[in-house]
């Protein structure tokens, strides 16, 4: 009885984090919003949200970054500088890295519309739909430990 009743939430969380998945990380409400205002003459304006989107990422990232080096390490458990140092480091290399896997993961997400007059408006909805979740992921890291 006390497996059933973990189980029945387990049910009903892993079928709400697999329907708030389902999107298409393809279209965005920005961009629709561009389209609907100009049509197909929206080149402008989807570079202007695409503008806006990396400014925002940029802007959390390094935001992050200044978090971290000015944090007062000694709140660590018998931590040293060279922690902190590591840490900011580490965010570093993953921003590069997830920056590649940006632009490669939105290659492949935009496949269908290559070819067609889509692939602009497809492409920049990918990034920033994706750039949306890497500035969640950022502001995740937490340096407190409480």
């Amino acid at each position: 009885m006390n497996k059933l009743l973990i189980f029945i939430p387990l049910l009903f969380i892993s079928y709400g984090l697999s329907a708030a998945s389902t999107g298409n990380i393809t279209t965005s409400k920005i961009v629709d919003q561009c389209f609907d205002k100009y049509g197909e003459n929206n080149v402008e304006c989807l570079e202007e949200m695409s503008d806006k989107s990396e400014h925002q990422l940029k802007k959390s990232y390094q935001k992050k970054l200044k978090e971290i080096n000015s944090f007062d390490y000694t709140k660590w458990w018998m931590a040293d500088e060279n922690r902190r140092t590591g840490m900011a480091d580490a965010l570093k290399k993953s921003q590069v890295q997830w920056l590649k896997y940006r632009s490669d993961y939105c290659n492949a997400a935009t496949t269908a519309a290559q070819g067609t007059h889509y692939l602009g408006a497809a492409f920049t909805s990918c990034e920033i739909n994706m750039n949306k979740r890497r500035i969640a992921e950022i502001e995740m890291i937490k340096l407190d430990t409480e």
